[in-house]
């Protein structure tokens, strides 16, 4: 079990973090809420589409764990398809920190066996779901509500998104609907089957039944006080075909490139980047495209390829850019090994990575910022990570300046800058600040209360036992972590390791489940 992804699930971000690496009071597992208050979480932005974004909140690291030990006994915390087996879509795997790999094909397979059975899919969603969660209204089977919201200021209407925590309950509240929705189906008479992913849900029926489908999802999730989004979809066997072509193409890309491959020649062509160009134009969407190009790098054909047996055309280069420009994450699965090809002249990606990186410093994609600095990293243009310290100190992205700060790549006037950053919302680079300037170590304690200290239980407000109780845990926690030297960031190489031990879990899971399936 790794704390880093029940801190964050399924965003690749959790490979950059060393929640493991930190050292807990001793009794942790049964740490009372008396010593904790509600703390403000760190923003995070994610980049969707076009210009829009999405916001992950990651939480005091002391409160989430402490929460974590709280509620990981309660029913089907570490296996929530079990909560509702009949509908739920994906599982999620808490030791890969990811949904299950080679569900999403065998889902694929079902929704099409029930597309040719009835006229249509009707797909729904509820509309900002985890923003609309009351934590009054949650069931939480006796235990304490204040473990949850001390993770998101104390709040009780909305849940963070990105922790493992915040799944579990929505995925319990979500379950409470769908046994709501099946039961209105029953009682209606309709023949009808569905599943969701999250607060994506699935309804295969006929056309006749369509209204009423619809009516029977909003009066459910109308009794949790939520609402339905404008988004709606309807898909016949068709155009649900004509859509979901993204595991049919890389598949016929790795029979394409097998077949031209010569193991007994050191001058192969690189087949595959040029068919992922190729088959990436045929999808309509741009988000399988990501979806596409991230797969095909993830694979255990790309991440086993030969490729000191490989050439490098000019081609080549410009093709592998547009791809990485496409889906800024895939840098995290293809950089390390091309960085490692003999043949590949990493100078020919300079200017690339120079002006992207700068223009993704410009927008307010935080993880996307975080793959440019690893891939940058891994090829070993130092000259551009430091050329944009300026920017870094300015782009509201903390893990990132945290890189900055554990490396010393920050000017004085810049560090002076962010020692001016003193709220709470600022407390993970504040932590990295303090633990890499010598002169705010000098004078710890004072250090910790002016950028660390929840501001709920700040000197000022420690006027009760209670408060300064809460105030102590939080300095003891702060001051052993940065006294040992504990950062929460891994260095470059960690999060390279870090990311190939994920890979080889997804590949053996996927694997696996392609054997059960053949079974």
């Amino acid at each position: 079990m790794e704390l880093n992804n029940i801190y964050n699930f399924k965003n690749p971000v959790k490979h950059f973090l060393n929640i493991d690496g930190l050292i807990f009071p001793n009794n942790i597992s049964s740490f009372d809420i008396g010593s904790l208050d509600w703390a403000e979480p760190v923003a995070f932005r994610i980049h969707k589409d076009g210009d829009k974004y999405r916001t992950l909140k990651m939480p005091n690291i002391l409160n989430l764990v402490a929460a974590y030990h709280h509620f990981k006994n309660m029913p089907y915390f570490d296996k929530i398809q079990n909560m509702d087996s009949a509908h739920k879509r994906l599982s999620a795997n808490i030791e890969t920190g990811d949904f299950a790999a080679g569900e999403y094909d065998f889902q694929l397979e079902n929704d099409f066996n029930n597309l040719c059975i009835y006229d249509n899919l009707i797909r729904l969603d509820i509309k900002e779901y985890y923003g609309r969660i009351y934590t009054h209204k949650i069931d939480f089977n006796g235990h304490e509500e204040r473990y949850l919201s001390n993770l998101n200021c104390g709040e009780t209407n909305g849940l963070l998104m990105g922790n493992y925590i915040s799944l579990y309950f929505a995925e319990k509240k979500l379950s409470e609907i769908s046994h709501l929705i099946e039961q209105s189906i029953v009682d209606a008479g309709i023949d009808c089957e569905f599943s969701y992913f999250s607060d994506d849900f699935y309804f295969f029926c006929n056309e006749k039944d369509n209204d009423k489908i619809i009516e029977i999802f909003d009066t459910a999730i109308e009794e949790h006080d939520l609402e339905r989004s404008d988004k709606k979809a309807i898909w016949t066997y068709e155009s649900f075909n004509n859509h979901n072509l993204v595991a049919r193409y890389w598949k016929k890309l790795i029979a394409h490139c097998n077949i031209r491959f010569n193991p007994n020649k050191d001058n192969n062509k690189l087949y595959f980047i040029n068919q992922m160009v190729y088959r990436m134009s045929k999808l309509d969407d741009d988000k399988l495209k990501k979806v596409f190009v991230n797969n095909v790098f993830k694979i255990r054909y790309f991440r086993e390829l030969k490729l000191d047996k490989f050439q490098v055309k000019e081609y080549d280069y410009h093709q592998l850019c547009f791809l990485l420009k496409f889906s800024p994450e895939s840098m995290l699965y293809a950089t390390d090994r091309f960085a490692d090809m003999q043949a590949f002249d990493n100078q020919k990606m300079h200017r690339f990575f120079e002006v992207r990186y700068k223009e993704c410093l410009l927008k307010s994609f935080n993880e996307e910022q975080l793959y440019y600095f690893y891939a940058i990293s891994l090829l070993g243009f130092n000259d551009i990570i430091q050329k944009y310290s300026g920017l870094v100190s300015k782009s509201r992205n903390q893990i990132l300046i945290a890189y900055y700060l554990q490396d010393d790549l920050f000017s004085e006037d810049e560090v002076a800058y962010l020692k001016t950053l003193t709220k709470e919302q600022y407390w993970f680079q504040s932590y990295h600040l303090i633990l890499n300037r010598q002169e705010l170590l000098q004078d710890i304690e004072n250090s910790i209360e002016t950028f660390l200290i929840p501001d709920s239980v700040k000197l000022p407000k420690c006027n009760k036992s209670s408060k300064a109780q809460k105030r102590t845990a939080y300095l003891s926690f702060y001051k052993e972590n940065i006294q040992a030297g504990k950062s929460i960031i891994r260095d470059i190489s960690g999060v390279k390791q870090a990311i190939k031990d994920y890979l080889e879990l997804r590949i053996e899971e996927s694997e696996e489940a392609f054997e059960d399936e053949e079974e």
